[in-house]
Formats: C-alpha cells, structure tokens, sequence
C-alpha cells in the first residue's frame, strides 16, 4: 500500500471511483474527500449509487478505475480486513454480526486484540489481566456515556428495537476508535423520536472520527452534517453545504422528476 501526498486533515479520500457490474455502472468517477472530525452526507434517490459507494470505500465493491487512500495511504487493492486496521470502521443497515450477542458481548467483543495479550490477556499473568480488565470496563463506560444503553447490558441485540440496536452498533463502532466512520442508511426504519435520538449519538461522535453517512433521510441529515453529496445515476451532482445542495437544480430535479423552475 503507498502513500498519498494529501492533506494531514483529510482522513479519506477517494477519487475518480467507477464500479462496474456487467453492463451496470452504479458509480462512475465519484470524487469524495471527508476531513478528520468532519460529517459528511451523501444523498440521492433510489439507485444513485450512494450503498455501493460506501462497499466500494471499505473494500466489498472493487474498483474498475479510480483510488481509495485512507489517512493518506492508498487501500484500493486492499481487503476490508486491512482497511479496518488502518482505521476504518462500517456499520450496515440491518447491524449484521450483532443480532445474537447481548449488547454487553457486543462491546466486549469489539475490544478484542486491544489489549496486551487480548481482550483480558488470558494466560499473560493475573496483574496483566485485571489492569486490562480495569481499561476494558473504562472503555465500555465510554461508550455507555456516548450511548445510554446500560439497561440492556443483558438483552440479545436481536430482541431490541431497531433504533436501540442501531445505537449498540454505533457504541460498539466507536469503541475500535475509528479514524473513519462510514455509516449506511443509519436512520432508516426508525420512529421519529429514535432519529432524532441517534442524531444526538452521531453529534457526540463528532471530533472522533471523519464520518461518511449514507441517507435518504434529508432532513436528518441536514441537522448536523457539515457538507452534503448529492449523486444520481453513479455520479456526483453537487457538493456543498446542506443549504447549497438542496437548492441546487440538479438536486431538486433529481428529487422531483421535474426541472427546478
């Protein structure tokens, strides 16, 4: 993997991506930059291309042309296992992975290999373990600050709400201390007060991680997101703040079926 001559702010950075299935091209030279502590949001119809971006960035989705770089190092051809080493992290729309731990193993779990000889540093001596323990147990009250969710330590992440499992995901995610966030459609098939709870989760993230959101909820987005990218059929239409984009002709156009008067 080489090295990008980028920015120090710029924590992805992914240009001219085009991915091609068969005769379908979902995304074709889309150029996206999002800086260290900054909300990106990137909107769009059905069919846009938003999704396959988001697998193309963490490595589901290879390349037919164009870059991916990561703090500065180039992980085009690198696998998603890679990627997350380097620091990125990925959450789904139906929280795959999760369903059948308590939130509790899901926390735990993802602070796995963060320790001296693993999660407790079995077998390494009982002092090392406990001081793991101790930074463990510190780590997770973290997470719980950013995420209240101590009353379901116990529940399987299956018999949750959606809106509550998707806020496990993000506590567990911001657990790995990612240096960037790619979320996918997080506020999708959530109640009205659950968006505007995870909004609340996804504006403490803010500072920690350059995120990158995949919606179709405008309005949620519009709150904290600090940029907007609009695309329509695999390409980039406009980029700017939210009240640019969404004033944008193309972008109400893209919305409407009809051209912006």
């Amino acid at each position: 993997m080489r090295r990008h001559p980028v920015d120090a702010d710029i924590a992805l950075e992914v240009l001219g991506a085009r991915v091609r299935f068969g005769a379908v091209v979902p995304c074709d030279g889309v150029d996206v930059t999002v800086n260290a502590g900054e909300i990106v949001a990137i909107i769009g119809p059905n069919g846009a291309g938003k999704s396959t971006l988001l697998d193309a960035i963490s490595g589901f989705a290879p390349l037919e042309a164009g870059s991916v770089a990561i703090g500065g190092t180039d992980v085009t051809r690198a696998l998603p296992y890679r990627r997350a080493r380097l620091g990125l992290a990925r959450s789904f729309q139906d929280a795959r992975g999760f369903a059948n731990m308590t939130v509790r193993e899901a926390l735990l779990g993802s602070l796995h290999g963060s320790f001296r000889g693993g999660l407790l540093a079995e077998g390494i001596g009982a002092g090392v373990a406990r001081d793991d323990e101790r930074a463990a147990g510190d780590l997770i009250e973290e997470a719980l600050a950013l995420v209240d969710v101590r009353r379901y330590l116990d529940v399987r992440i299956a018999d949750l709400s959606v809106g509550t499992a998707r806020a496990v995901e993000l506590a567990v995610l911001s657990l790995r201390r990612p240096a960037v966030l790619l979320l996918d459609e997080p506020a999708s098939g959530l109640q009205q007060s659950e968006v505007e709870a995870l909004a609340g989760v996804i504006e403490r993230i803010r500072g920690s991680a350059a995120t990158l959101i995949v919606e179709h909820d405008v309005p949620f987005v519009r709150a904290f997101a600090d940029r907007l990218i609009a695309m329509d059929l695999g390409r980039v239409i406009a980029e700017g703040s939210p009240g640019e984009v969404l004033d944008h002709p193309a972008v109400i156009e893209s919305y409407l079926g009809v051209p912006a008067r």
